[in-house]
């Protein structure tokens, strides 16, 4: 059964889409949902999207606790993601997997826990989608995928069949792997980059062909006094 309660985390441009998902999604099923929305940053009151109100910071969560309410990831940055788990663990309520209407989801497709696919998205055949996956607006992944815990596609993101993609990584707007590519962890590609190889973990990716991005030293002045 659907929550008809839905307390979204965060308050943001993305969490807004996040709820309108899950507004549509509940439309669909014949359903009407409430959404409640929690920042730290984003002051109380209605948001411009008329999807809800603002209601308090995290902290203000457990207040609004209920059965019938179901918690919804609402950033995508995949350690911001991992932080707001870790800080509401203790909340007695489940995560809502979120699929908008309009996203396109095929056959052996396994959806893990908290995961959101967006309007426009294509998921197809033999895909596994870790806990908290985000699959943005018309991102794709191809047959027999395989994403791990808290990866976030951007908008456009293409994945190509047999792409494995470790815990935490981050593939930007428009960026491309190709077939057979694994991507370690807590990798970020940056947009419209192209992966014809496999990459290695904890570093960004630009380019094409994706390369390490090398960032420059900071020369440092020792000059006495200063």
């Amino acid at each position: 059964m659907m929550p008809s309660r839905y307390l979204v985390i965060g308050a943001a441009g993305h969490a807004q889409e996040v709820a309108w998902s899950a507004r549509e999604a509940s439309m669909a099923a014949g359903r009407s949902c409430e959404l409640f929305f929690f920042d730290d940053r984003v002051p109380s009151g209605p948001l411009p999207s008329g999807l809800g109100d603002v209601v308090g910071t995290l902290d203000a969560v457990a207040a609004h606790v209920t059965e019938d309410a179901a918690l919804v990831m609402g950033v995508a940055l995949p350690r911001l993601k991992v932080a707001v788990v870790e800080r509401l663990a203790s909340i007695a309520l489940p995560w809502a997997t979120i699929v908008h209407p309009r996203a396109t989801i095929g056959l052996n497709v396994s959806l893990g826990l908290g995961c959101y696919v967006a309007a426009g998205a294509l998921v197809t055949v033999n895909v596994r989608l870790g806990k908290f996956v985000t699959v943005n607006m018309h991102a794709q992944v191809a047959h027999d995928g395989w994403l791990g815990d808290f990866v976030t596609l951007h908008p456009d993101a293409h994945l190509s069949g047999g792409v494995r993609i470790e815990d935490g990584c981050e593939i930007g707007t428009g960026a491309a792997v190709l077939p057979g590519v694994h991507v370690g962890s807590w990798a970020v590609l940056g947009a419209g980059c192209v992966a014809p190889r496999s990459l290695i973990g904890g570093a960004t990716h630009v380019g094409v062909p994706a390369r390490v991005l090398a960032r420059r030293m900071r020369r440092v002045n020792a000059s006495p006094g200063r």
